[in-house]
């Protein structure tokens, strides 16, 4: 409906600017009929608002659209009843609402997006379950201690402990983690991961809301809920003005009709002080720096998602930064070799081993060599691989898998990564490190950040040791590690309660109720769609420099809005003693309203040439 009325008062504005231009005068009837329909039809709503305005005694900004655009209106309706068709003002009136009309377009479009992300959330619910004996039922009918079978490549559709079979759990929806986690016998395994290569036996132990995902789902939609709207700036200003015009323009109407004895030059005065104030570049101030600034946040790969993320986000004092995805590639690579090898024989000998297995450890170690044939190639689930390579046989995986084939290895000390050692027939022959690299200009971008008096946290579900280096390396504020899912929102609200301004980044479903929770929550990318969702502002470029945009382009609009408000009041504060003297009539004062109006649009414009 919104969307219809705008374009009905954009198409019936048209031929009422025509005359402006001098390309077209349509009969004055016409005009009335045109501008009535905008009046009364597609801005019905403004009417609808001063009412409710009125009658909660406050005054906002459809109060002084409802005044003005029929202060313009009526005004022009005595005149073409009365024959004085000179000085029409209906595109005043049909002009100013088509605009408001379509900044509040965007602003509802933005909103209804924002409410898309429950539905991602529950995607990730498995819908249905299948039972010991092999049959698919609703998920409404499992209950707590029934047995469920999951295969390869399904979701676990309930909390619960794993009581037979063993596979690699995906739990990087709730842990952020890209490595996938074993499980077998004894293990808890959550609704909403992903199956890996074996088939899983779990005894459900929470069902639905009950469950992890359905924990993160209840959090978000009561961050969500709890968020009261800002608000605007414009209604801030409007309501203490729209009464200072109203006393102003009544005042101007009975001295000239008393001190003067000229009742006919007080309407007209009136009028003109209305017809001054009537907010046209107030309108324009706020909408026509948004769509600018989202615009440009576009180019500059910041997905702008509603106004109160964008005014927030350069007051952020403290940054929560998730580590895997966000500050990291979210992708294992070998970091160190430790060998009495040269590493180049190492890692083909461990390259032709991992070639053979699709686990996430195997696939990296793969990539950076190409490995040789090997024969007698075995899987041992979750501990490593064997093979015959050369005549003798080798060995790859971890430390204990290792000690378990009766080959004695060295403890490494200190390191922060994954460990996957290689042995030969029975000698230890060195251990390489797989880590999680560190993207390009995050330092850069940390380091900007605190130029700018805004300190940085780094938060993972991750071992205390990697967790530690990284943010080491990256110069933090501080950090906190092996964070669970729920407990990431409740680090937020712990800042919030200081009264810290947080603003919150992540890429994962395991972010969402801390991106939901904090005054500003930023969405890498490259995560997952329920981030996006959760998330007030997008970062379309997977790296920290794209926070300092948005840090920066928000601060930049902001004085936008700021500058475009003076411009807005600075005509109208200016005129309006000269209409209550009778020295501007509507004609002058509808020229200073397009006059203020161009300002704002040039102003919210130039914008554009900002880096």
């Amino acid at each position: 409906m919104m969307k219809l009325r705008t374009i009905l008062a954009i198409l019936l504005s048209i031929p009422l600017i025509l005359p402006m231009l001098g390309l077209w005068h349509p009969h004055p009837y016409l005009q009335l009929t045109l501008a009535t329909i905008v009046q009364f039809g597609a801005g019905y709503s403004f009417y609808v608002g001063a009412y409710q305005s009125t009658k909660a005694k406050t005054a906002g900004m459809d109060t002084l659209v409802a005044l003005g655009t029929s202060a313009a209106y009526f005004y022009s309706l005595f005149a073409v009843i009365f024959g004085f068709t000179t000085h029409l003002y209906f595109e005043t009136s049909a002009v100013l609402i088509a605009l408001i009309l379509l900044g509040r377009y965007f602003e509802q479009r933005s909103k209804d997006k924002a409410r898309g992300g429950m539905k991602a959330l529950l995607q990730m619910e498995a819908k249905k379950a299948r039972t010991k004996e092999g049959k698919e039922v609703p998920i409404e009918q499992v209950k707590v201690g029934d047995t469920i079978i999951v295969r390869p490549g399904e979701r676990v559709p309930v909390d619960g402990e794993v009581i037979g079979g063993t596979s690699h759990l995906d739990e990087s929806m709730l842990t952020g983690e890209s490595v996938p986690v074993r499980k077998e016998k004894g293990e808890q395994a959550f609704a909403g991961t992903m199956n890996g290569e074996g088939i899983l036996e779990i005894r459900a132990t929470r069902l639905g809301s009950e469950t992890s995902l359905g924990h993160i789902i209840r959090l978000v939609q009561e961050a969500q809920g709890s968020k009261a709207p800002i608000q605007r700036l414009a209604d801030k200003i409007s309501s203490i003005f729209v009464p200072i015009v109203l006393a102003v323009s009544v005042v101007t109407f009975f001295i000239w009709g008393f001190a003067a004895h000229d009742w006919t030059e007080g309407l007209i005065s009136a009028i003109a002080v209305l017809v001054i104030a009537c907010p046209c570049a107030l309108g324009l101030a706020v909408p026509t720096v948004i769509m600018v600034a989202c615009g440009q946040g576009a180019k500059e790969g910041v997905l702008i998602k509603n106004v109160e993320g964008l005014e927030r986000a350069h007051k952020v004092d403290t940054f929560i930064v998730d580590k895997t995805g966000t500050v990291t590639e979210g992708k294992l690579s070998i970091g160190a070799v430790h060998s009495s090898l040269p590493d180049e024989e190492f890692l083909r000998k461990a390259a032709s081993l991992a070639q053979h297995s699709d686990h996430p450890i195997s696939l990296a170690i793969a990539k950076e060599t190409k490995g040789e044939e090997v024969e007698n190639f075995e899987s041992h689930s979750g501990k490593g691989l064997s093979a015959t390579y050369q005549g003798k046989r080798i060995f790859l995986g971890s430390l204990s898998f290792l000690e378990s084939q009766g080959i004695t290895v060295e403890n490494p000390e200190g390191e922060t990564g994954v460990i996957v050692a290689l042995a030969e027939d029975k000698t230890y022959l060195g251990y390489l490190v797989l880590t999680d690299q560190i993207k390009k200009d995050t330092k850069e971008a940390i380091l900007a950040l605190h130029g700018l008096g805004k300190k940085v946290y780094l938060l993972s579900g991750d071992r205390e040791p990697v967790v530690a280096s990284v943010a080491q390396a990256l110069e933090m504020d501080g950090y906190f590690a092996e964070v669970l899912p729920d407990e990431k929102a409740k680090h937020v609200k712990e800042f919030q309660e200081k009264k810290a301004t947080v603003g919150m980044v992540g890429d994962g479903v395991n972010d969402a109720p801390a991106l939901a929770t904090a005054d500003v929550g930023f969405a890498v990318a490259s995560g997952t769609d329920v981030a996006m969702e959760s998330a007030t502002i997008g970062l379309m470029r997977s790296n920290l420099s794209n926070l300092l945009t948005a840090v920066q382009l928000s601060r930049k609009t902001f004085v936008k809005i700021r500058q475009n408000l003076f411009f807005a009041f600075f005509y109208n504060c200016l005129g309006i003693p000269l209409a209550a003297f009778g020295l501007l009539n509507p004609m002058i004062a509808g020229a200073a309203m397009g006059l203020s109006s161009i300002s704002v649009v040039l102003n919210s414009l130039t914008l554009r040439s900002t880096k």
